[in-house]
């Protein structure tokens, strides 16, 4: 890692490594007893542009050190964050193969230790380091209030027995704080945001951060009691753990919506695991679709999207190689359009004169994901189920009707769009972003139904569930949320079903029981409630009726956010 990269990434509360690395080469008893460094694996299960794996490996290789590497699971900690059963899948399917990667590329041992909660990693953290003569641990930062506290708590109690604890910034392209107005505040509003961090990113370079393999390593594995160190005991556990998972979540009742098996087969299948399947994803994204993403990503039947949320959820692929990849699709695009090889934009060109909106429109929405990450930096008591406009949420009388809300989760509020969409999150563990906001709105604003209810639910359900991201959603649009929908635009969605929707594929997909009814009644609230109603042409249909007018559902959420 360069000297720049370390001086950007490194955490400034961390003492500085090149001291860590004199002291240890002035140590006589080093020469004996090799310096030990840790690598704590969090959401960043990769190894190409990992950004403390990469600052560690160097360290180690400087200072003659071995290296080892530790994963916890922490299953009693994810449930109580709502974690899906299709997300803790994809981590278990995972840690095999980073595993293996570690062991052939760079000569690392990965072990794995299950640990219900994060207090207990604490304590086992403790344990390793003192077992293994550990000099220093280092691991990426994460945003979220719980992480930030267990990431303090060991902090102290690590320094207390003389081993350095050291983050690194690596799941935005940009860290938090790093893109601030004048006045080095947050910035309240997307679109201003994202003209400087597209700015910064157009004056600057990014580093990737490649791991070297580590020359002190002979066979180093760490010394942990209970714990899985080979990739056959990996594989082994890590079933037993989703296995456990979804009984715990079966005794909770959080599972009675769906079929859970076809959802974890759908999951398995629509989403290889490990860095090389996440990779090979981008590269056909960017060969095949990116040019077509502006008005291809807003049609929920078309496989138009990246769907890579899901390996950036939990690190399989860097956030950074995301947006080097497609800028240089956009760098050749613009070579064509002026005749030259397109290997790089000039100096005088940047995204404002560029008119390729596909491209740029994939970009944003990684700026959207920085964004959501800077928020939640800026205001950690989101973490905490509160607004981020405060104001706005308490004089709201949200709802908390349990039977429209079952209703909503299901999928039967009889309106055609929300509920096919509703039941392929169910079956697939997955939704469409246009879909996203389509249904959030019309919980938030027909229903009237705290947002809370409705965040929590997408996190138990989505194989990419991340909090900043779906927080930020869902409260653009609660309009509670920073840079929110404003709370009179209110979207129809039989109006989106028609724009976005046109020859209703989707919902005929996912409502096998409207085959029959025509398009143009699909998508109309009007023609839907006459077709259905007693004596209506399609009566016999085991569909409900929509179970609010939209019109004057509008009406009632406009006059409760003017309170």
């Amino acid at each position: 890692m360069s000297k720049t990269a370390a001086e950007t990434s490194h955490n400034t509360d961390s003492t500085d490594s090149t001291e860590t690395s004199n002291v240890n080469n002035n140590d006589d008893a080093t020469s004996v007893n090799p310096a030990h460094y840790l690598m704590w694996f969090r959401r960043d299960l990769r190894v190409h542009d990992n950004t403390a794996l990469a600052a560690l490996c160097e360290q180690a290789n400087a200072d003659n050190a071995s290296v080892s590497a530790i994963y916890f699971v922490t299953p009693e900690q994810w449930q109580a964050h709502d974690m899906s059963l299709t997300q803790l899948d994809h981590i278990a399917r995972t840690l095999p193969i980073l595993a293996k990667s570690l062991q052939t590329q760079l000569n690392i041992h990965l072990t794995v230790q299950l640990c219900p909660s994060f207090s207990d990693c604490v304590e086992a953290m403790l344990d390793i380091c003192s077992a293994n003569q550990i000099s220093t641990v280092m691991a990426n930062h994460e945003y979220e209030g719980n992480e930030i506290k267990r990431d303090e708590q060991l902090t102290k109690q690590l320094a207390n027995n003389d081993i350095e604890f050291i983050r690194w910034h690596d799941q935005c392209i940009l860290p938090p704080q790093t893109i601030t107005t004048n006045d080095d505040s947050m910035y309240q509003v997307f679109t201003p945001f994202y003209k400087k961090w597209r700015h910064t990113l157009d004056i600057s370079t990014i580093q990737m951060h490649e791991a070297s393999a580590i020359n002190g390593n002979t066979k180093v594995k760490l010394e942990v009691s209970n714990a899985s160190a080979t990739i056959e005991d990996i594989e082994r556990v890590s079933k037993e753990v989703v296995e456990d998972y979804q009984k715990a979540l079966q005794n909770a009742g959080l599972l009675e919506p769906m079929d859970i098996d076809v959802q974890l087969e759908h999951a398995r299948a629509a989403y290889p695991a490990g860095e090389a399947a996440a990779c090979q994803r981008l590269e056909d994204f960017i060969a095949e679709d990116i040019d077509n993403y502006d008005i291809s990503r807003d049609v929920p039947s078309l496989n138009a999207t990246s769907q890579l949320s899901a390996y950036l959820t939990i690190g399989a692929i860097s956030p950074r190689l995301c947006y080097l990849q497609a800028n240089l699709q956009l760098s050749k695009a613009l070579g064509e359009l002026h005749g030259n090889d397109g290997d790089t934009l000039d100096s005088g060109d940047s995204f404002d004169n560029t008119d390729n909106n596909d491209i740029n429109r994939w970009i944003s929405e990684l700026a959207w994901r920085d964004f959501y990450r800077h928020v939640l930096d800026y205001k950690p008591e989101l973490i905490r189920h509160q607004a981020y406009k405060h104001e706005t949420d308490v004089k709201i009388n949200w709802s908390y009707n349990q039977d429209d809300f079952a209703a909503w989760c299901i999928g039967k509020t009889g309106v055609p769009l929300v509920d096919a969409a509703m039941r392929c999150l169910n079956t697939t563990g997955f939704m469409h972003n246009r879909l996203r906001m389509v249904t959030a709105m019309f919980l938030t604003k027909d229903l009237l139904i705290d947002w809370r209810l409705g965040e929590r639910y997408f996190m138990q359900q989505l194989i990419d569930g991340d909090f900043a991201s779906n927080n930020g959603g869902w409260q653009w649009s609660a309009s509670t949320g920073t840079d929110s929908a404003p709370y009179f635009r209110i979207m129809n969605p039989f109006s989106q079903a028609k724009t976005h929707d046109t020859d209703s594929e989707f919902i005929k997909t996912w409502l096998p029981e409207l085959k029959a009814i025509p398009t143009t009644i699909l998508h109309s609230e009007d023609k839907m409630r006459q077709a259905l109603a007693k004596g209506g042409k399609f009566s016999d249909i085991d569909y409900p009726l929509p179970m609010v007018e939209h019109k004057a559902a509008r009406q009632l959420a406009i006059a409760e956010f003017k309170k």
